[in-house]
């Protein structure tokens, strides 16, 4: 037990607690038995309160004396400011004379508790009243502590809305599982409200919330003065714990040695680096610190850094009126129980002065001595892997250009694979005038042995009045003539190019891989090993390849937020994917990119998470750590979208997740209420290296189209992760996922903003299904504000195919005012890809598209084959905008392909089109293949599931159930076993007679002629769903969805077959990926048809939803897309509030809607628009497609973008009606 706080009243000396004096007390209490520590305080009242104690003996009954040193202040104004000293014991018969050898030992008995505490937002919620807490641990409590120095608040504590942190230094109790909390009402304003109180357990790595959310106060809330509060599990925060080290600093005994500036270390250990750690840093008396001849000794908490000290850099920051400081040596010791018999010492004599010596304030030491005590006192010395010294010339290239020179302060950080050099000042070059245009400025920088350079960090200050710089290099070289070239070629500027003063620079001939190989181990730390006579990183080294990881898979996550004010929170938020095989992915965070840092009212926001492929998505699981009342957070709904499954799921939560509302949950599971198939992706692999030629690099983001003999990709954005993938000469890998689009024939370039120019070297794409690699070179330059198409390499290295001249010749109809300015652009497609837009702006007549007039233009494009359809369209810009265009013809390679139109492309006349595609008229004939008579039958289409071992060597069986017989068995036969392989889909054919209306299907698995179902291991696979349709002239399909395994006759607890009821029935989709894959290519000479489509588009119900900004739709198929689209009438009032505005397309068919893309221009002074829905609708086969949004687009609501992506709303989540008759002679087992 303890004796409770007992006033030290009467001493044997009248004056008590004087200098060097021993003040003895008598106190009566219980049997203690052994002590384990003393706290002892003041209340800090008198005008000299502060009180430097040395320590306090304890004598018990029996005579036993116990020693608790102090020697450490207990003031408000020395030391860490606390008036209030928890002390534990010497070992048993130790004095202080003994206290050189055991101070370690009882520094690390001790630790920091960092104790956050915030003062709630209310009228009068701050208080002037004395704050205590007691915190409980798991072994122990810190008995009643005053909250007397606050570390962020000097003056005017416990303010309203303030954030008031304490360190609390005391014996080590463990985790705190609860605390207490209580104020002595004193002052006028004692009344407090309390937000809650965050303990940080450095030592520990865990950071704990406590709520409260309650007021202390006589005539407030319950009228307590004391609470105890609990924490909150689901905000716990683990992180990397923190061990204690001794850092003893000795300062020389020379003229004006010491210093006042601000000094720090970084320490690095064979598993990380501390960071810069600020010795001293919170102690009321740091400028008392590193005078001449001190030693000065401080016990920081450092994040773990392993068991060997292989480093050290000490320096400071060069601030205060006597900054320069000659450092004699440093001495680092663990406190670490098995370590800290290890003492480290690093001999500097060096200045760190801006004026002495090479100028730089900070040094690396290596350790000029390792010693080891033992527990009898003697000291060996301990053999380590030393690195050595080195010297690096770094050689600065300022740029030939107008103003490329600077006068302002530069420095540089360089990264190795052995550890870095520190930030270091490029203060004495060979040149008086440093960094002047077209200059070679060389530095030399002496520092400990970097391994194989992997990067530079080169930054300017902005300083001075010509601070702009550009620098063409920097090159690096070691002492053994080892060069590392740096290109940059980049301006360091707050009002050129793109306005960065630091970059990020990397080796010439390293790609990307190799620097983030390098990058990820040096943060591992710094594991020295000796390999040829080399010192290495052994966690820079290639992982051993023991097996191979799942591949990760991207899943995109939208929430949509409630739209009250109260249900969004800025708590951190994750997310767990299932599926119903027990795949389980750990919390994936929901992180918020660019300012948003919250979840706000009425959002839609998507993030972007990797995790293995789990298979179908069965359940989710949402959660965040927010425990008080205002960071509850309603989900409205959740979309999960797999890619490279081409699945959607649809979470229909419309809940709380809240500690004060609903069911008081945190952390909730949801299954999905619909899902949608809208086509996989195939993963791909992306190399790209930029070309090795001044100025070839760019910081933008590059947009990526792919070609291929089945179609494109939509257009895809290559990151350029803050500029550094596509600098000169460097190499760059990424993952995409694309369709499957046969072999690849092209690919088309765009630079994401326009800042620079591009050269592209090579490009190399691999699908990583069929492992087929597809490579692209070029020597032209992508320009900004344009595009850039490059042909795929021939596989004999022959030329690429070059560009070939095309005449587009435009006629304009003989009608009255049928002629435009406007500006027109059209898109030819062909064979092997579309040509881009290309604007119609030269042509022979210097006004074009007059009455009655052909203009004529010239482009050189890629060869396109036939082309069989083009778009062409204006900006109905101008007074006279409507354009009757009466055909295009289109010639090039010898051909010449003609478009009819003879209509009109206008907001005000016809159908109010701007945009047409035309077909063309003309196409080459070509010989008809012989069309066989179809024979009737059924087609069925199996598809596997994407699970782990859902595909099986065995054969499947359906028999289909109508309401005029039932038909027979159907075998589909395994040939070789080169179907149902997981996450695939077969489609197969037999003829039968009709069974009339299907109302079920009973499947099942059967053993594979000539396999032995007893020896094979795997005898199942898991069904995803069959689909079946009459042909050869049904326009509708049945869908019978399974979701579940089947097993081989005999297997034990297992179904051999299932009975399965139609799910759905749907419009025959002739695009199905088994049904391309199986029929035979189309002929070339088949035409494109054109198909209307009917656009509705609702606006909002809500105040200002309308807009007067110009809007544009994008439709998405399964085979193509519509373009951007104008949807305008000139004559009408559009996208009023709670009005439906309707518009009708003509375009190519593109298949099977799979998404929208709807946009405003942000123009006019009622941009903003709040949208509802859009609805769709194939004009041709009936098709009708409902996009929901309910979301605003606009530059300042929402999420703050001028377009949304709608995806059509999904089918609802698949059932099964399991077999219920006994009597079934299909039952095997």
């Amino acid at each position: 037990g303890d004796s409770g706080e007992r006033a030290l009243r009467k001493s044997d000396n009248v004056n008590k607690f004087e200098r060097d004096q021993v003040d003895v007390f008598t106190l009566s209490v219980v049997d203690l038995g052994e002590l384990t520590k003393v706290k002892i305080r003041h209340d800090d009242s008198g005008s000299n309160s502060a009180w430097h104690c040395s320590h306090v003996e304890v004598e018990g009954g029996e005579g036993a004396t116990s020693v608790f040193p102090c020697q450490r202040w207990l003031a408000t104004d020395e030391d860490d400011g606390q008036i209030s000293r928890e002390l534990p014991p010497l070992a048993p018969g130790q004095t202080m004379a003994d206290m050189a050898d055991s101070s370690l030992q009882l520094a690390a008995q001790r630790t920091t508790y960092h104790v956050t505490v915030y003062t709630g937002d209310l009228f009068g919620a701050g208080t002037d009243a004395d704050v205590f807490v007691q915190l409980f641990g798991e072994e122990d409590d810190s008995g009643s502590i005053q909250l007397k120095s606050c570390k962020s608040n000097s003056i005017n504590k416990f303010e309203r809305d303030a954030k008031d942190m304490f360190y609390i230094e005391c014996v080590d109790m463990g985790t705190v599982e609860r605390l207490k909390v209580w104020t002595d009402g004193s002052g006028s304003g004692s009344d407090w409200y309390l937000e809650k109180i965050n303990i940080d357990m450095p030592t520990l790595g865990v950071k704990r919330t406590f709520p409260c959310e309650e007021w202390f106060g006589k005539d407030t809330g319950d009228g307590t003065l004391e609470r105890t509060l609990y924490p909150a599990p689901e905000a716990d925060e683990n992180y990397k714990r923190s061990t204690k080290w001794e850092i003893i600093v000795h300062t020389s005994d020379i003229r004006h040695a010491g210093t006042d500036a601000s000094v720090f270390v970084n320490l690095y250990g064979d598993k990380g680096r501390s960071g810069k750690v600020v010795l001293g840093e919170g102690l009321k008396d740091r400028d008392q610190f590193f005078e001449r001849g001190s030693v000065d000794s401080f016990t920081p908490e450092i994040p773990d850094i392993g068991t060997e000290l292989v480093k050290l850099q000490v320096g400071h920051d060069g601030k205060g009126r006597g900054d320069g400081w000659h450092c004699a040596k440093v001495i680092a010791r663990c406190l670490d129980e098995e370590q800290s018999a290890v003492e480290y010492t690093f001999l500097c004599d060096r200045w760190l002065d801006k004026e002495e010596e090479d100028g730089q304030l900070q040094v690396e030491l290596l350790p000029e001595t390792v010693t080891k005590k033992s527990k009898e006192g003697e000291e060996t010395n301990v053999e380590t892997t030393k690195l050595k010294n080195e010297t690096y010339t770094v050689r600065v290239e300022t740029g030939d250009k107008f103003g490329a020179g600077t006068d302002a302060n530069c420095y540089i950080s360089i990264h190795g694979t052995l550890g870095d050099s520190g930030e270091r000042q490029l203060s004495k070059s060979e040149h008086m005038d440093k960094f002047q245009r077209n200059q070679i400025d060389t530095f030399t920088i002496d520092c400990v042995e970097l391994g194989e350079l992997y990067k530079i960090i080169l930054r300017e200050d902005d300083s001075n009045a010509g601070a702009d710089w550009y620098v063409s290099n920097v090159t690096i070289t070691d002492s053994q003539e080892n060069e590392a070239v740096f290109l940059c070629e980049q301006w360091f500027s707050k009002s050129k190019g793109d306005k960065k003063i630091k970059r990020t620079l990397y080796p010439k001939g390293m790609s990307m891989a190799d620097v983030e190989a390098a990058e990820k181990g040096t943060k591992k730390g710094i594991a020295l090993k000796e390999v040829d006579g080399e010192v290495v990183n052994e966690n820079t080294e290639d992982e051993p390849q023991s097996e191979a990881k799942p591949t990760e898979i991207k899943y995109l996550v939208t929430i949509e937020t409630g739209p009250e004010d109260d249900m969004g929170t800025d708590a951190d938020a994750y997310i767990i994917l299932k599926s119903g095989e027990d795949e389980v992915s750990e919390e994936l965070s929901l992180y918020h990119t660019g300012d948003e840092d919250e979840f706000t009212p009425g959002s839609k926001e998507e993030f972007e998470v990797e995790w293995r492929d789990i298979g179908d998505i069965t359940a989710i699981v949402i959660g965040h750590n927010g425990v008080l009342a205002d960071e509850g957070w309603f989900i409205r709904t959740v979309n999960v979208t797999v890619p490279t499954t081409g699945a959607r799921y649809t979470f229909d939560c419309q809940r709380w997740l809240a500690r004060d509302r609903g069911d008081r949950k945190l952390v909730v599971e949801f299954t999905p209420t619909a899902v949608q198939d809208f086509g996989s992706l195939v993963p791909h692999h992306v190399t790209v290296t930029t070309a090795d030629v001044e100025d070839a690099g760019t910081e933008c983001d590059i947009l990526l189209k792919v070609f291929g003999e089945n179609g494109a990709s939509e257009q895809i954005t290559l990151s350029s992760k803050k500029g550094s993938r596509f600098t000169r000469a460097m190499t760059a890998d990424m993952p995409i996922e694309i369709p499957d689009l046969g072999d690849l024939t092209r690919i088309r370039l765009e630079l994401a903003d326009g800042k620079n120019n591009w050269l592209l070297a090579k490009m190399v794409i691999k699908n990583l299904d069929s492992e087929k690699e597809y490579v692209f070179e070029t020597t032209d330059w992508l320009e900004k504000n344009s595009t850039l198409d490059v042909p795929i390499k021939a596989e004999d290295d022959s030329a690429p195919t070059g560009k070939t001249p095309y005449t587009i010749t435009v006629q304009t109809s003989d009608l009255f005012a049928c002629g435009t300015d406007a500006n027109v652009s059209i898109i030819l497609h062909g064979d092997t890809g579309d040509s881009g837009t290309l604007e119609l702006k030269e042509s022979e007549n210097i006004n074009k598209f007059e009455r009655n007039s052909t203009d004529t233009f010239q482009f050189s494009l890629l060869p396109l084959g036939t082309i069989r359809r083009v778009r062409i369209w204006h900006d109905d810009s101008a007074m006279s905008s409507s354009w009757h265009l009466a055909k295009v013809t289109v010639a090039g390679e010898g051909q010449e392909f003609v478009f009819p139109c003879n209509k009109w492309l206008s907001s005000r006349k016809d159908d109010r089109n701007v945009s047409r595609d035309l077909i063309c008229e003309n196409l080459p004939e070509e010989e008809e293949e012989e069309v066989k008579e179809e024979e009737e039958g059924y087609e069925i289409i199996v598809v596997i599931s994407n699970k782990k071992d859902a595909g099986t060597n065995h054969d499947i069986w359906v028999s289909l159930e109508g309401k005029d017989r039932t038909s027979d068995r159907f075998t589909l036969a395994n040939n070789s076993g080169r179907f149902f392989d997981k996450n695939t889909s077969e489609v197969f054919f037999f003829p039968s007679g009709d069974v009339g209306e299907i109302t079920h299907a009973r499947i099942g698995l059967a053993p594979r002629e000539g396999v032995d179902p007893d020896k094979d291991p795997i005898r199942q696979c898991h069904l995803h769903q069959i689909i079946v349709s009459r042909r050869p002239d049904s326009q509708s399909e049945c869908v019978f969805t399974c979701n579940h395994w089947l097993s081989l006759p005999g297997t034990p607890k297992r179904k051999s077959y299932r009975k399965l009821a139609v799910t759905t029935t749907q419009p025959f989709n002739p695009d199905h990926p088994a049904r391309i894959r199986s029929a035979p290519p189309p002929a070339k000479s088949k035409a494109p048809t054109l198909t209307k489509y009917l656009v509705d588009v609702k606006t909002a119900d809500k105040f200002a939803a309308g807009t007067d900004a110009n809007v544009f739709i994008t439709l998405f198929g399964k085979t193509a897309d519509s373009g951007k689209q104008a949807l305008v009438k000139s004559d009408e009032n559009l996208f009023e509030r709670n009005e439906t505005s309707s518009f009708e397309l003509e375009l190519t068919d593109i298949g099977t809607l799979t998404k929208i893309k709807i946009e405003t221009d942000g123009a006019g002074l009622g941009a903003s628009w709040c949208l509802d829905h859009v609805i769709v609708t194939n004009q041709g086969s009936g098709e009708k497609y409902t996009f929901p949004c309910d979301e605003w687009i606009d530059k300042k609501k929402g999420n703050k973008e001028l377009f949304r992506i709608l995806w059509p709303e999904g089918r609802k989540p698949d059932t099964v009606e399991e077999e219920v008759e006994e009597d079934d002679d299909l039952v095997t087992s």
